[in-house]
């Protein structure tokens, strides 16, 4: 565990809540706005426009689809353990890589 991936982590809780709030990416909520934004070009703020059970439920879908997601991902990174190893060996010995070069060990 790092703090490294902090900034990472805030996004992707601000984007899974967007997705559920603002662009009707959500089963239970539909095409229905529970976010709006505010100050658009002055930060950005935003606020929920729904009640404090709802915004419970919200956050609980927050969660479990940034659980999820963060699952898949490492899912992915497990499957691929072998490629992941040998592109870091070839970073380790040679600094940088080239989109060729990093295809071609993918693809190896």
């Amino acid at each position: 565990m790092t703090t490294g991936a902090s900034n990472g982590i805030e996004q992707a809780t601000k984007l899974a809540r967007a997705m559920i709030t603002r662009y009707g990416m959500s089963k239970d909520f539909d095409m229905v706005a529970m976010e709006v934004q505010q100050n658009q070009y002055l930060g950005g703020d935003t606020s929920l426009t729904c009640s404090a059970q709802t915004q419970a439920e919200i956050d609980r879908k927050v969660v479990e689809l940034v659980r999820h997601q963060h699952e898949k991902a490492a899912e992915i990174l497990l499957e691929n353990r072998e490629k992941l190893d040998e592109l870091s060996q070839y970073l380790y010995q040679k600094e940088t890589i080239t989109g060729e070069e990093f295809m071609k060990i993918l693809n190896s």
